[in-house]
């Protein structure tokens, strides 16, 4: 049974134009705004401290996302970004600091709305699944019957 952890987490986009470093052409933001939500789940088998993402190695990570002090295992967790993001060719990297002292990295995590991403370690390395959403689950409703 997935356990969920509605954590608020919210990060907005134009932090990262802010805080970035390196070469600028690199870090070119979108200019569009936008607002994307994607279900993170730990599935690594480990606590997690602190979760932080960034574009590209060239930014800056971002403040840690979780709002609690553990992300435990099997638990999901809303990530919502807005403002103008920046673009990520190759993917976001993913950080996780685990309780124990350890920590790891995911690259090219493809952030888009309404998508799950599940974080595991197979055999000591980071893999990620994503996990498309169902658009008409949030958009269907039940007809009432209403009665005066």
């Amino acid at each position: 049974m997935k356990k969920k952890l509605w954590l608020g987490a919210v990060l907005v986009g134009m932090a990262f134009g802010v805080s970035a470093c390196g070469n600028e052409e690199k870090q070119k933001p979108a200019n569009e705004t936008a607002s994307v939500t994607v279900d993170f789940i730990n599935q690594t088998g480990e606590d997690v401290g602190i979760l932080r993402i960034r574009p590209a190695e060239d930014y800056d990570w971002s403040e840690n996302l979780l709002q609690e002090e553990v992300w435990k295992q099997n638990y999901e967790m809303p990530v919502s970004l807005s403002g103008v993001l920046p673009e990520a060719e190759e993917g976001w990297q993913v950080q996780m600091k685990f309780l124990d002292g350890s920590e790891e990295t995911w690259d090219g995590v493809a952030i888009e709305n309404n998508t799950t991403a599940v974080f595991s370690l197979n055999d000591g390395m980071p893999n990620v699944e994503i996990e498309a959403g169902d658009a008409e689950e949030d958009q269907a409703s039940e007809p009432s019957d209403v009665v005066e």
